[in-house]
């Protein structure tokens, strides 16, 4: 069961944000096609897990943990319906918590927008895309199932089509069977 999970009542701001989540300050790095996966941990639990696109390094495990997240995320590169399943501590405001919670029950090949995320949540879709983008826990949090808007060939409205971020996003809906071609 994957309800391992720590949320914290502490603001989680953004310089907390981008401090723990540096590749200088993860405790492990996955090597993957589309950039390196960032692990760090603290007091026996997972605290940031960050895609770097375009950043194609590795660094070997500083403990059990995370070498069990490298693992677990090696095991969901090979089969995309596999679910990370490792204690985390989810800090942040209530009310991304809250979305992220949902992010959570979105199943492996499928989207939501961030308007049918909004409405289910009574939310603005510009909540839903904070709470997106400060994510502390990448694929643990599938914040890439969420998109601006669907069209006839899937995922569009999502900003710059070369820029790195969104070639992540689309390799990961493509892994995950959502997108083709």
């Amino acid at each position: 069961m994957r309800k391992k999970y720590n949320f914290s009542l502490k603001v989680f701001s953004e310089k907390m944000h981008m401090s723990a989540l540096i590749p200088d300050r993860c405790s492990a790095i996955v090597r993957t096609s589309f950039g390196s996966v960032g692990i760090a941990v603290e007091h026996e639990t997972i605290t940031a897990i960050r895609i770097f696109p375009d950043l194609f390094v590795e660094k070997k495990a500083t403990d059990a943990l995370s070498a069990e997240a490298v693992r677990q995320i090696r095991g969901y590169l090979d089969h995309p319906g596999a679910c990370l399943d490792l204690p985390v501590t989810m800090p942040g405001r209530e009310i991304h918590r809250r979305v992220w919670r949902e992010l959570m029950s979105i199943p492996c090949g499928e989207i939501r927008t961030y308007g049918e995320l909004g409405n289910l949540l009574h939310l603005s879709p510009g909540v839903i895309c904070r709470a997106c983008e400060e994510n502390p826990l990448s694929l643990y949090i599938p914040s890439h199932r969420v998109i601006a808007i669907t069209g006839p060939r899937g995922p569009v409205g999502e900003g710059d089509p070369s820029s790195a971020r969104l070639r992540m996003k689309r390799w990961l809906l493509k892994h995950e069977g959502f997108l083709y071609g």
